[in-house]
């Protein structure tokens, strides 16, 4: 029926086939994985926007530009005349300033590249994590060191649960330049708290703050309110839920 020969390069065939199928499935799962094609994401922007310069530079905070970080599930990218409440003075000259003014004179968008994206089918709500307390970094990186922004963290599903399941060494408080209210302690003193105690799904132990931001208390210069969007501020940062429900429509 076949050779001895003719056998021997079949084995070898299958074995061969088997090893290329084993490859390209191995490359697939960890060569396309979020961590190596998200993560470094950094295209050029229309504009050679700087968040070192504003945010890190001139201590503009994240939530001045991204105002809707409190209230809805979305951050908005801001406005061109969000950008012209100071460069209608601020160097008004600068040719960098030039697509800007151009924007906001002919009412035009700038079409900035979106960077942080989750599927369509995932429902991540900013609101309900800013009002927990946990800030900007725990997501984006330190963005305010950042010249031109890029993906720090894959925003996969499985780096989302892991946060949810053990936040103490995923989150990072909210911070001053990220403008979040954070109640009467201090930034070490929240830092020191998660780090260390256990955190509950009852009475979110965690962080216990005021109801109302105090100018020179909290972080934040100005008042939100009780309650937006169904989600009270503050709320107690506690374990992220685990069901599908939670995220997945």
């Amino acid at each position: 029926m076949y050779t001895r020969e003719t056998d021997k390069k079949l084995k070898k065939s299958i074995l061969a086939t088997f090893a290329l199928l084993g490859f390209l499935g191995l490359s697939g799962y960890f060569g396309f994985h979020s961590r190596v094609t998200d993560v470094g994401y950094r295209p050029d922007q229309p504009i050679p926007f700087s968040h070192k310069l504003h945010a890190g530079d001139n201590g503009i905070k994240c939530q001045y530009c991204h105002n809707t970080v409190e209230r809805s599930a979305h951050s908005a990218v801001p406005s061109t005349s969000t950008c012209m409440n100071c460069h209608i003075a601020v160097k008004s000259e600068s040719p960098k300033i030039a697509k800007v003014k151009e924007s906001w004179e002919t009412n035009t968008p700038i079409e900035w590249r979106r960077i942080h994206k989750v599927p369509d089918y995932v429902n991540f709500n900013h609101a309900a994590h800013i009002r927990s307390q946990i800030d900007c970094a725990s997501c984006h990186g330190e963005v305010e060191k950042m010249g031109v922004v890029a993906q720090m963290k894959p925003l996969s599903m499985g780096w989302c649960l892991d946060c949810h399941r053990n936040p103490q060494e995923y989150v990072v408080p909210a911070r001053e330049i990220s403008g979040i209210f954070t109640g009467t302690d201090d930034y070490a003193t929240v830092a020191n708290r998660i780090k260390t105690e256990q955190p509950s799904w009852g009475d979110g132990k965690w962080i216990q703050v005021r109801d109302a931001a105090v100018e020179g208390v909290g972080v934040s210069v100005h008042e939100m309110k009780p309650t937006i969007a169904n989600f009270p501020n503050p709320k107690k940062l506690a374990l992220g839920p685990e069901n599908c429900s939670s995220c997945h429509y």
